[in-house]
């Protein structure tokens, strides 16, 4: 339950096993099904993830009631309602799992004492930081301009797992179109 934990860290830091073990015990195991939600609009999002098996989904609804997708983490990767998490203030998004999925997850006041106590964490939650900011700032740059044929190329190329594990509503929501447009789209291709 803990391998994928411990080896993300290993491969990211040079984490003793002493610290290892101090940041592994605070997570906890978590199985969820799909669509279950982890954090809801207005809600604090008290809690971190590390995705053993599955997807994570941060949503949020537009004032036409649509759901506007604003990141997907899947295997081996880390999620929260970031902001939420980051600020301890009520959540503008939905977090919720778009798959079964089998996650490790960690406290907000155990997160922030390990960041505060063990520098390989920190680094690994910069690390993150960092991906999420320039992930966020190529979406947003790399959408404006673009067709909507050119951002279904663009998720072919940088997350091609997203087209044949989670459902076209939701990657439609991601794209900013509709599914039908989705739907075309990929005929196209």
């Amino acid at each position: 339950m803990y391998n994928q934990l411990e080896n993300y860290l290993k491969e990211r830091t040079d984490i003793n096993d002493t610290s290892l073990q101090e940041v592994t015990s605070h997570f906890k195991p978590l199985k969820t099904k799909r669509n279950e939600v982890l954090c809801r609009t207005g809600q604090v999002c008290k809690n971190f993830y590390f995705i053993n098996e599955g997807c994570l989904r941060m949503y949020e609804i537009d004032n036409k009631g649509n759901e506007v997708t604003g990141y997907f983490a899947l295997e081996d990767q880390i999620m929260s309602a970031i902001t939420s998490f980051v600020l301890n203030k009520p959540s503008r998004d939905f977090l919720v799992s778009a798959e079964p999925s089998n996650l490790l997850v960690i406290s907000r006041d155990s997160f922030f004492k390990l960041i505060d106590t063990i520098p390989e964490f920190r680094y690994v939650y910069n690390q993150f930081m960092e991906f999420a900011f320039i992930h966020s700032q190529m979406r947003i740059y790399s959408f404006l301009g673009m067709e909507g044929i050119d951002k279904l190329r663009w998720v072919m190329e940088h997350e091609p797992k997203l087209l044949t594990r989670i459902s076209s509503k939701a990657v439609a929501s991601y794209l900013g179109m509709t599914n039908s447009t989705l739907s075309k789209l990929r005929a196209q291709l």
